[in-house]
């Protein structure tokens, strides 16, 4: 079992001799940083930590530099550190020497922030010698990054092997949101898959066409189903070495498949679309979003349903004339959570930017997208496994 935030609060009263904790955040911002929510989601776990007394490291990764490139200072995560400092109310001492060239004792910040972690191959290579190291910067260990829970790396696994190891508070609300989907199903359930591959949520797509009542396949990878249905897609995006895995989803699916019956399409991603029905698109054209037909279909769906997971775009919402789909869902599905006619569970850092200003209406939002995608579709995530099994 999974120790959670309490536990570590227990932890700290038992063990008064216990000084600096090592969190591991996800502090891989966009480039612009403007977009704050990872930062935001470790605030609590780290205001928490500090309010007992202790002094707080943080880890985390930032993009994913070259060998060639470790001194870039495009990938330090010295990039971040005003954005944490405003967030946490806290002056952040930046460190970039070497792990293993530094002195731990010498760090006596209240909040300390290390360089990136991919700088170094022990990283990836989950490799305990670099585990080690990281370990020597705190005498308790806390994961409050969910989103890389996925990766058998030493800042997420191996190193709970040298340190007392506990959830976070951001970690513990992705796992208890996330697991409404298995723990407590509202039935009608239904499940909006969308995005531009289905070869990286295949595994999502058989999980979930076993779950859920409705299953809405959108995005570029609806071009692949209707493709294997025999359908001229024209010039719309399609995965065509996936017709197989998609005839045997619709082939064994419990779920009533909702595929898209027209679509917005143009010769031109910047140029206005129009509807057509799919069997209609003409030569030369696209698809870039679902049709009004299709979000119709979809409006009455989510009327009746009881919870939604979403994942994934409906449709390009990043050109203002192929978000239509993406507003007007978001805009119902916001209403009826508000509304308490709804549990709505949205994954996806491409998702929640598609719904824009209505994220703050949903029942449950994660900005994970790899971890998120493993957990739905029933894998055991390393990084909570290591939390389950640290005995020290």
């Amino acid at each position: 079992m999974i120790r959670t935030f309490e536990d570590f609060k227990k932890y700290i009263r038992q063990n008064h001799w216990i000084r600096r904790c090592i969190v591991r955040a996800d502090l891989n911002l966009p480039s612009n940083v403007e977009d704050l929510t990872r930062v935001y989601a470790i605030r609590d776990t780290t205001l928490g930590i500090l309010g007992m007394g202790l002094n707080v490291t943080l880890i985390s990764h930032y993009k994913r530099p070259s060998s060639e490139s470790v001194n870039d200072p495009k990938y330090s995560l010295r990039n971040v550190v005003d954005s944490v400092s405003s967030v946490i109310g806290e002056d952040v001492n930046f460190v970039n020497d070497v792990i293993f060239d530094i002195d731990p004792g010498s760090i006596t910040s209240k909040v300390t922030l290390l360089e990136n972690l991919r700088f170094y191959d022990g990283e990836a290579e989950n490799d305990r010698r670099f585990a080690e190291a990281i370990a020597k910067f705190g005498d308790v260990y806390i994961n409050d990054a969910f989103s890389v829970s996925h990766r058998r790396h030493a800042s997420v696994c191996a190193i709970t092997e040298f340190l007392p190891s506990f959830a976070g508070l951001s970690m513990q609300r992705e796992i208890d949101g996330i697991s409404m989907i298995t723990r407590d199903v509202k039935r009608p359930f239904t499940a909006i898959v969308g995005g531009s591959k289905i070869s990286s949520k295949i595994d999502v797509l058989r999980n979930i066409s076993q779950t859920a009542d409705y299953l809405v396949i959108a995005g570029a990878m609806a071009n692949a189903f209707l493709a294997a249905k025999g359908i001229d897609m024209k010039c719309s995006i399609t995965e065509t070495d996936q017709f197989e895995a998609a005839i045997k989803i619709l082939q064994e699916s419990k779920a009533e498949i909702i595929l898209p019956d027209d679509v917005a399409a143009s010769p031109d991603i910047n140029a206005p679309g129009n509807n057509y029905d799919i069997s209609q698109i003409p030569e030369g054209f696209s698809g870039f979003d679902i049709g009004d037909k299709s979000v119709a279909k979809l409006i009455e769906i989510i009327k009746k349903s009881k919870m939604l997971l979403w994942n994934g775009a409906v449709g390009a919402f990043e050109f203002a004339n192929f978000n239509k789909a993406s507003n007007e869902i978001a805009r119902l599905v916001a209403s009826r959570t508000k509304a308490n006619s709804l549990i709505s569970i949205i994954g996806g850092g491409e998702t929640v930017a598609s719904i824009g200003g209505f994220k703050d209406s949903m029942t449950f939002i994660s900005t994970a997208g790899g971890a998120f995608l493993e957990f739905v579709a029933g894998y055991k995530l390393p990084g909570i496994e290591a939390l389950c099994r640290t005995t020290v």
